[in-house]
């Protein structure tokens, strides 16, 4: 039985990652593909890593800033799936109901402050001569 072709588009970055990957590992695309297919199917269902669920929590919570600052000023609020799902004046009375609700969940609890990103000011480095 003949094999079927068939034609897909996809983004020009993935493309250039599957061929990145075609060509590190002398690889026909064919292979490639059906390796990444394997490996989705014994990782499925795909699962975001907690670092990137965080990140997606944090970029909530900025977009959300202007609104909290408003409503919630100094009080903590808790962020999931990119949307205030709790807030509270006692950051532990929040934290154990957020445990309590969102047990096996990434949720991001942040006081809402002025800033959304705390302000760093770093002094410059002083060289010193060193006396030998």
């Amino acid at each position: 039985m003949a094999t079927k072709h068939i034609s897909i588009s996809i983004p020009q970055p993935l493309y250039q990652r599957v061929q990145r990957l075609v060509e590190t590992h002398h690889q026909s695309l064919d292979v490639v593909l059906e390796t990444a297919v394997i490996l989705a199917e014994s990782n499925w269902p795909l699962t975001t890593p907690p670092e990137l669920a965080m990140a997606e929590e944090e970029r909530a919570y900025r977009a959300l800033h202007s609104e909290l600052i408003q409503q919630y000023a100094g009080h903590y609020v808790a962020i999931f799936q990119g949307q205030l799902v709790d807030t509270d004046a006692n950051e532990l009375a929040l934290l154990h109901r957020i445990e309590a609700n969102y047990a096996d969940n990434i949720v991001l609890l942040k006081q809402v402050r002025p800033l959304p990103e705390p302000e760093l000011r770093l002094r410059s480095p002083r060289l010193v001569p060193h006396n030998a």
